[in-house]
């Protein structure tokens, strides 16, 4: 085959990911927003109804509508911001002390879950990132090891250096993850077979959405019955000491698949 005509295959092979890649995100958009409106009326009319209920059984009816309807809030969310991901100006970069994220985050999660915290932090240093962004990828991975652990378990928040690396850690001593489930845990709506509360199936793909959009990786190793371990690789770390080759906080204007495709 002629190099021009490879060429113009390969570019249209591009052009079309892009446009699906769109296409997905549009709907995506356009779902969330349209799911939002009708949620917040519904869950509204649901309090109201829950708090004029005239017997305890009718209450507790409107108790598990407005739990659902708060189950269906979190998952236009985090349909939303998916489809935000991969489009310009999704990050807004700036200086972040690994420590103090670290010890910050485990002491949240302290407060609002029964388990053993502990917290590990090898290296000080900062790590260019964002960290509204960062801080929804570290609670999700929590909120997962909350959802396989047992009150009293233990579960560690980790904050280490790899080079130019921050890597950041969440790991427990619950259940652990099935070998033949441990490929598409970050995948959207994937879920872990359990007899524990469900959720979205959405909390892991946001993880890898997150950290792709950093420019980083996220990987998982576990052992059935042993916990699991999440590891979150980012670049743009410094540490302490050591002169930075970043100064001020900045927004990424162009989307993971989009840099891929050109």
């Amino acid at each position: 085959m002629h190099p021009d005509a490879r060429r113009a295959r390969r570019q249209a092979r591009a052009d079309a990911l892009r446009e699906r890649a769109e296409r997905e995100r549009e709907f995506l958009r356009d779902a969330s927003h349209q799911l939002r409106t009708p949620i917040t009326i519904a869950r509204g009319h649901a309090e109201l109804l829950r708090a004029a209920a005239p017997t305890a059984e009718m209450a507790e009816d409107s108790d598990v509508l407005v739990h659902e309807l708060d189950r269906l809030g979190r998952l236009s969310d985090r349909l939303l911001l998916l489809a935000a991901a991969e489009t310009p100006g999704f990050l807004w970069l700036e200086p972040i002390e690994l420590e103090q994220l670290v010890v910050e985050t485990a002491r949240r999660w302290s407060a609002a879950a029964d388990r053993r915290w502990l917290v590990d932090v090898g290296v000080e240093g900062v790590v260019i990132a964002d960290r509204e962004r960062l801080s929804t990828a570290l609670d999700a991975l929590i909120e997962n090891a909350v959802k396989f652990t047992e009150r009293g378990d233990w579960i560690r928040i980790t904050g280490s250096g790899d080079g130019v690396y921050a890597v950041l850690g969440v790991d427990d001593g619950g259940c652990g993850i099935a070998a033949t489930d441990l490929a598409r845990v970050f995948d959207r709506f994937a879920r872990r077979p359990s007899g524990r509360t469900s959720g979205t199936g959405l909390g892991l793909a946001i993880v890898r959405a997150i950290v792709d959009a950093h420019g980083g990786s996220v990987s998982v190793t576990s052992t059935p019955g042993d916990g699991a371990q999440f590891r979150l690789g980012l670049p743009r770390f410094t540490p302490f000491g050591r002169s930075p080759g970043y100064d001020g906080p900045m927004t990424i204007g162009l989307a993971a698949s989009e840099a891929t495709a050109a």
